[in-house]
């Protein structure tokens, strides 16, 4: 870190923090802020979201004496919708990170795609600010949302019945 920080004038993001102690670890070497993210899922499939390790993320911050405007929290991946974002803004995020409905909006679309998606998000958050009487981005505070129960849509892989049914597991030659 240290190095890098050294060779540009640039300020230096973490990307792909999944606890809170590697955020606090961002703060105390001097970066600017970290992201929180999993990869798309493509190599971290079964790790937790950035949504859901945003509120223990934002609290370790706080404990360790960082302040918004000196560390940014990003949260990266997950971000379909306009209340997707309002949910990140409220839990302590600077912003987020918006991949496949662009990779998608594009490859369907062209740059009119991606000209329609983001005028979508923004409508959409328009949208949850007015139903949630917030005027503003920095009147979203934590209180409009409730985070105790983050984790509570990750759906347990399904069961394959095909092989716990149909086929003979296989056993030790001792148990034979």
């Amino acid at each position: 870190v240290p190095w890098l920080k050294s060779i540009t004038s640039m300020k230096v993001l973490l990307k792909g923090v999944q606890c809170a102690e590697d955020a606090v670890q961002a703060y105390k070497a001097g970066l600017a802020g970290c992201v929180l993210s999993n990869h798309g899922g493509r190599q971290l499939d079964t790790c937790r979201s950035g949504i859901e390790v945003l509120p223990e993320v934002m609290e370790a911050l706080r404990e360790a004496g960082a302040r918004r405007e000196d560390f940014s929290v990003f949260v990266d991946g997950g971000i379909r919708r306009g209340a997707d974002i309002f949910k990140a803004v409220a839990l302590g995020a600077a912003g987020v990170g918006v991949g496949r409905p662009v990779l998608y909006s594009l490859a369907s679309y062209g740059e009119r795609g991606i000209v329609r998606m983001v005028h979508m998000l923004q409508d959409e958050l328009q949208m949850v600010m007015r139903l949630s009487g917030t005027p503003s981005v920095s009147s979203i505070t934590e209180k409009h949302v409730i985070a105790r129960n983050l984790a509570d849509h990750i759906v347990p892989l399904p069961t394959d019945n095909l092989v716990r049914s149909t086929y003979v597991p296989l056993l030790p030659a001792s148990k034979i």
